[in-house]
């Protein structure tokens, strides 16, 4: 029997990437399953550019169920410039995403559920589909049009959730199990009104530093099932705060306790425990399944080996983006990233080299950055580094291009494939804000990070991957944080964190020393079995398999 569901995705590529290998997954085991999948309209032609590429050959029969359609313009007025300032802008007044491009969203779909023709707001012509959606799966930031749209049409509503297990518990779970979300709002609005509290400072400071640091926890120590206990301030690293985070749980947090399920992009054998302590808070006032649908990547990276190669076993060229220029056109041409790979391979041989990427917008300290490119330099046995440098908050130290030019030992290029860097044989480390996709990527082909978190999830990330998983080391030193005083681990008294050149360059000098050792060889294998693990649960009678089959009936 035919049936439909809408995919409601957010325009970071880091959301939409998985969330277009989400409807092809769907589409690809529910022969009679149409999906909508709802995409920001300026990055549009990049979400059905991804999903082109992932649907294998011979599968232009799912491809014809999956339409991509075009709503909003989230990113409408956002520049540069306007990103540094965004700090101090008080974060009521800047709701993230614009309401104006989730009611475009929420506009989209009452279209859609007429059943008629109609056009998106790229004027593309769709035909009406006479089975309406009767399930509708959100990413989080688009909760403003996912609740009112279950609330209109009484769709099942699944939350999809881009990262670890644990991270959701942290950031929505009641403060008994170690969550953030559960009084945030209204403490800051008490903080606001009380001249004592407030002291004179902005809502933006008031909503900034209570995220960091609430005090709300015992001894300051924060405990989440699926993670190792840590110091709350540890969940803001970085001294980095846009309004954005204030809205994933001002907004995000309705849309958690609407749900009617939620989706996760793991594998049990991975997240068992950050999973059942989901279930204690989430499950508490009545059922509602959680489904593990492993990471949201090609089949083919997932089935995919190292190869001595130009060229990746990905299926299709990976697209190029740009938060800059979102219709930058890529080029067949090998890609200088992996021209640069195939000579460190060459020169140096397997696990070699060193890739460097941050997140879209969230970025370390340009000073920090360029001490760990002097470190790379300085190494008496060379490490090729790589640095993709696509993020327009990059604000890197004057002359450090020029510096790694001369030097001959790295290169900076303003993208790079990383599908197709991780799985080439001369990529030996990363070095990540671990970001939920390039986590996923990185542990789908065995691949240990050095672990250099900013905000949201990626503390967590780096925690679960360097202290549960033990594939991962993380940088200590390079914390600039509200209250960053010490850090849980290391011993009875943990880590100081001392923050100074000298501290933070001493730190990646050992990093790097034991990234080549014993240690590192051990998180390699870690991470190596991490990888056995989700392709043996993507197998037929998989645990990944069992879950969609169960999500299956929720669809039918």
């Amino acid at each position: 029997m035919a049936r439909h569901i809408i995919i409601l995705s957010f325009v970071a590529w880091g959301h939409m990437r998985p969330e277009c290998n989400l409807a092809v997954n769907l589409a690809r085991r529910f022969p009679h399953l149409t999906v909508s999948l709802i995409a920001d309209a300026d990055f549009q032609p990049n979400a059905q550019g991804e999903v082109e590429r992932i649907v294998g050959e011979g599968e232009k029969a799912v491809l014809s169920r999956i339409r991509v359609l075009a709503a909003g313009h989230a990113l409408a007025g956002i520049t540069p410039q306007l990103m540094v300032g965004a700090a101090s802008l008080d974060p009521r007044e800047f709701r993230s995403p614009p309401r104006e491009s989730t009611l475009a969203v929420e506009n989209v779909v009452h279209l859609i559920m007429k059943g008629e023709d109609f056009e998106d707001d790229n004027g593309v012509k769709w035909s009406g589909v006479a089975q309406k959606p009767n399930v509708l799966i959100s990413d989080m930031f688009l909760a403003d049009a996912a609740v009112p749209l279950k609330k209109a049409y009484g769709f099942t509503l699944y939350m999809y959730w881009i990262s670890i297990a644990a991270a959701y518990t942290r950031l929505y779970g009641t403060l008994a199990v170690g969550g953030q979300a559960e009084g945030y709002v209204e403490e800051c609005a008490a903080i606001e009104a009380d001249p004592e509290r407030s002291k004179g400072r902005p809502f933006s400071q008031i909503a900034k530093q209570t995220f960091a640091y609430s005090g709300r926890y015992p001894d300051d120590i924060v405990r989440a099932k699926g993670l190792k206990p840590s110091y709350e301030w540890e969940d803001f690293p970085q001294e980095f705060w846009l309004p954005g985070m204030y809205w994933s749980i001002a907004a995000i947090y309705a849309l958690v306790k609407a749900c009617d399920g939620l989706l996760l992009p793991s594998v049990l054998a991975l997240d068992k425990e950050g999973t059942e302590g989901i279930k204690e808070w989430f499950c508490a006032e009545r059922a509602r399944p959680i489904f593990s649908l492993g990471p949201q990547l090609p089949a083919s990276y997932l089935d995919a080996h190292q190869s001595a190669s130009s060229e990746s076993s990905v299926t299709g060229a990976e697209l190029t983006i740009s938060y800059t220029s979102p219709k930058l056109e890529s080029s067949n041409k090998v890609d200088p990233s992996i021209a640069f790979l195939d000579e460190a391979f060459a020169k140096y041989g397997a696990n070699s080299a060193i890739y460097v990427s941050f997140g879209s917008y969230m970025v370390p300290e340009g000073k920090h950055i360029g001490y760990l490119f002097d470190v790379l330099m300085e190494l008496e046995e060379p490490m090729p580094f790589l640095f993709a440098t696509a993020s327009p908050a990059l604000q890197l130290p004057e002359g450090l291009r020029e510096k790694v030019i001369a030097s001959g030992k790295g290169l900076f290029v303003p993208w790079a494939p990383q599908q197709a860097v991780f799985q080439h044989p001369a990529t030996g480390w990363v070095v990540s804000h671990c970001g939920a996709g390039g986590m996923s990527e990185s542990l789908a082909q065995g691949m240990p990070l050095i672990a250099w978190p900013v905000a949201a999830d990626q503390p967590q990330n780096a925690r679960w991957m360097s202290e549960v998983l033990e594939t991962a080391f993380e940088l200590l030193q390079v914390r600039t944080g509200i209250d960053q005083k010490k850090a849980f681990r290391g011993g009875l008294n943990g880590t100081d964190i001392i923050g100074t050149e000298e501290a933070i360059k001493a730190e990646m000098r050992d990093v790097l020393h034991r990234a080549r050792g014993e240690e590192g060889r051990r998180k390699r294998a870690n991470a190596n079995k991490a990888k056995q693990l989700i392709h043996d649960a993507h197998m037929p009678g998989g645990q990944v398999e069992q879950h969609y089959q169960l999500f299956g009936k929720v669809i039918a």
